[in-house]
Protein backbone atom coordinates (compact mmCIF):
# COMPACT_ATOMS: atom_id res chain seq x y z
CA UNK A 1 0.00 0.00 0.00
CA UNK A 2 1.40 3.29 -0.98
CA UNK A 3 1.10 6.27 0.69
CA UNK A 4 1.59 10.19 0.39
CA UNK A 5 4.73 11.60 1.82
CA UNK A 6 3.29 13.48 4.64
CA UNK A 7 1.50 10.27 6.23
CA UNK A 8 3.29 7.19 7.87
CA UNK A 9 1.34 3.82 7.29
CA UNK A 10 0.82 1.94 10.61
CA UNK A 11 0.19 -1.42 11.67
CA UNK A 12 -3.57 -0.84 11.70
CA UNK A 13 -4.17 1.14 8.86
CA UNK A 14 -2.38 -1.86 6.63
CA UNK A 15 -4.90 -4.18 8.52
CA UNK A 16 -8.19 -1.86 7.99
CA UNK A 17 -6.47 -1.77 3.85
CA UNK A 18 -6.49 -5.48 3.85
CA UNK A 19 -9.50 -6.13 5.72
CA UNK A 20 -11.40 -4.35 2.92
CA UNK A 21 -9.49 -4.68 0.05
CA UNK A 22 -10.95 -7.27 -2.64
CA UNK A 23 -14.37 -7.23 -0.38
CA UNK A 24 -17.22 -6.63 -2.51
CA UNK A 25 -20.08 -6.94 0.24
CA UNK A 26 -19.68 -3.47 0.76
CA UNK A 27 -19.58 -3.70 5.15
CA UNK A 28 -19.64 -1.50 7.41
CA UNK A 29 -17.72 -0.06 9.96
CA UNK A 30 -18.58 -2.58 12.52
CA UNK A 31 -17.69 -5.62 10.04
CA UNK A 32 -14.48 -3.81 9.45
CA UNK A 33 -13.75 -3.68 13.24
CA UNK A 34 -14.01 -6.90 13.90
CA UNK A 35 -11.81 -8.84 11.33
CA UNK A 36 -9.05 -6.27 11.86
CA UNK A 37 -10.24 -6.97 15.82
CA UNK A 38 -8.70 -10.65 15.09
CA UNK A 39 -5.58 -9.49 14.11
CA UNK A 40 -4.87 -6.30 16.65
CA UNK A 41 -6.85 -7.19 19.31
CA UNK A 42 -6.16 -3.68 20.79
CA UNK A 43 -7.42 -1.86 18.75
CA UNK A 44 -10.30 0.09 19.04
CA UNK A 45 -13.56 0.82 16.83
CA UNK A 46 -12.63 4.70 16.65
CA UNK A 47 -9.11 3.71 15.51
CA UNK A 48 -11.21 1.74 12.86
CA UNK A 49 -13.02 4.59 12.42
CA UNK A 50 -10.34 7.19 11.78
CA UNK A 51 -8.64 4.79 9.10
CA UNK A 52 -11.41 4.28 6.91
CA UNK A 53 -11.52 8.22 6.78
CA UNK A 54 -8.25 8.68 5.84
CA UNK A 55 -8.17 5.54 3.05
CA UNK A 56 -11.19 7.70 1.92
CA UNK A 57 -9.56 10.70 2.02
CA UNK A 58 -6.42 8.90 -0.08
CA UNK A 59 -8.80 7.70 -2.58
CA UNK A 60 -7.93 4.08 -1.51
CA UNK A 61 -11.26 3.44 -0.88
CA UNK A 62 -15.10 5.05 -1.10
CA UNK A 63 -18.09 5.88 1.48
CA UNK A 64 -21.12 4.74 0.07
CA UNK A 65 -24.74 5.50 1.85
CA UNK A 66 -27.01 3.62 0.03
CA UNK A 67 -30.83 2.74 0.99
CA UNK A 68 -30.37 2.24 4.59
CA UNK A 69 -28.16 5.55 5.05
CA UNK A 70 -25.26 3.40 7.39
CA UNK A 71 -21.52 4.24 6.06
CA UNK A 72 -20.42 1.29 3.86
CA UNK A 73 -17.25 1.17 1.96
CA UNK A 74 -16.37 -0.02 -0.94
CA UNK A 75 -12.45 -0.55 -2.27
CA UNK A 76 -13.43 -0.71 -5.67
CA UNK A 77 -12.76 3.31 -6.86
CA UNK A 78 -13.31 2.92 -10.85
CA UNK A 79 -16.44 5.08 -11.56
CA UNK A 80 -19.38 2.13 -11.12
CA UNK A 81 -23.06 2.17 -9.68
CA UNK A 82 -24.66 -0.47 -7.35
CA UNK A 83 -27.69 -2.90 -7.06
CA UNK A 84 -29.27 -3.59 -3.83
CA UNK A 85 -31.02 -6.67 -3.57
CA UNK A 86 -34.71 -5.81 -1.60
CA UNK A 87 -35.21 -9.17 -0.39
CA UNK A 88 -31.37 -9.95 1.36
CA UNK A 89 -29.87 -6.67 1.17
CA UNK A 90 -27.07 -7.85 -0.63
CA UNK A 91 -25.29 -5.04 -2.37
CA UNK A 92 -23.04 -5.53 -5.89
CA UNK A 93 -21.03 -3.03 -7.79
CA UNK A 94 -22.78 -2.83 -11.53
CA UNK A 95 -20.32 -1.42 -14.49
CA UNK A 96 -23.60 -0.33 -16.92
CA UNK A 97 -22.36 0.95 -20.36
CA UNK A 98 -23.53 4.63 -20.44
CA UNK A 99 -25.40 5.76 -23.56
CA UNK A 100 -25.33 9.50 -22.44
CA UNK A 101 -23.98 11.74 -19.31
CA UNK A 102 -27.00 12.92 -17.14
CA UNK A 103 -27.20 16.77 -17.32
CA UNK A 104 -26.61 18.23 -13.71
CA UNK A 105 -26.65 22.09 -15.16
CA UNK A 106 -30.39 22.72 -14.03
CA UNK A 107 -29.20 21.69 -10.08
CA UNK A 108 -25.71 24.38 -10.94
CA UNK A 109 -28.40 27.12 -11.72
CA UNK A 110 -30.38 26.41 -8.61
CA UNK A 111 -27.28 27.19 -6.57
CA UNK A 112 -26.66 23.08 -5.65
CA UNK A 113 -22.66 22.05 -5.82
CA UNK A 114 -22.30 18.40 -7.09
CA UNK A 115 -19.23 16.58 -5.98
CA UNK A 116 -20.65 13.09 -7.42
CA UNK A 117 -23.51 11.05 -8.81
CA UNK A 118 -24.63 7.61 -8.65
CA UNK A 119 -27.06 5.18 -10.02
CA UNK A 120 -28.46 2.66 -7.64
CA UNK A 121 -30.68 0.20 -8.69
CA UNK A 122 -33.37 -1.75 -6.51
CA UNK A 123 -34.50 -5.24 -7.28
CA UNK A 124 -33.90 -9.05 -6.44
CA UNK A 125 -30.32 -10.36 -6.55
CA UNK A 126 -29.62 -13.68 -8.82
CA UNK A 127 -30.02 -15.68 -5.52
CA UNK A 128 -32.52 -14.79 -4.11
CA UNK A 129 -34.71 -14.77 -7.87
CA UNK A 130 -33.66 -18.26 -8.31
CA UNK A 131 -35.52 -19.08 -5.03
CA UNK A 132 -38.48 -17.04 -6.16
CA UNK A 133 -38.81 -19.33 -8.90
CA UNK A 134 -38.14 -22.38 -7.07
CA UNK A 135 -40.68 -22.10 -4.51
CA UNK A 136 -44.15 -22.87 -4.69
CA UNK A 137 -46.44 -19.60 -4.80
CA UNK A 138 -48.14 -19.08 -1.44
CA UNK A 139 -51.92 -19.88 -1.59
CA UNK A 140 -52.82 -16.12 -1.40
CA UNK A 141 -50.16 -15.74 -4.37
CA UNK A 142 -52.14 -18.33 -6.11
CA UNK A 143 -55.40 -16.84 -6.13
CA UNK A 144 -55.29 -12.77 -6.87
CA UNK A 145 -57.81 -10.82 -4.37
CA UNK A 146 -60.40 -8.43 -6.26
CA UNK A 147 -58.15 -5.81 -5.18
CA UNK A 148 -54.89 -6.74 -7.11
CA UNK A 149 -57.24 -7.47 -9.87
CA UNK A 150 -58.58 -3.61 -9.74
CA UNK A 151 -54.64 -2.55 -9.65
CA UNK A 152 -53.82 -4.94 -12.66
CA UNK A 153 -56.90 -4.30 -14.66
CA UNK A 154 -55.99 -0.60 -14.16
Amino acid sequence: MRRGPRKRTTRQLEQVFKALHGDHSHPIAHEIYRRVHKKLPRISLATVYRNLHTLVEEGKIRTLLLGDQVARYDPETREHDHFICERCGRVSDVFLKRARRIDLSPLARDGYVVTTHNLTVYGMCRVCAGRRRTSKPSRAARKPSVRTMAVIRG
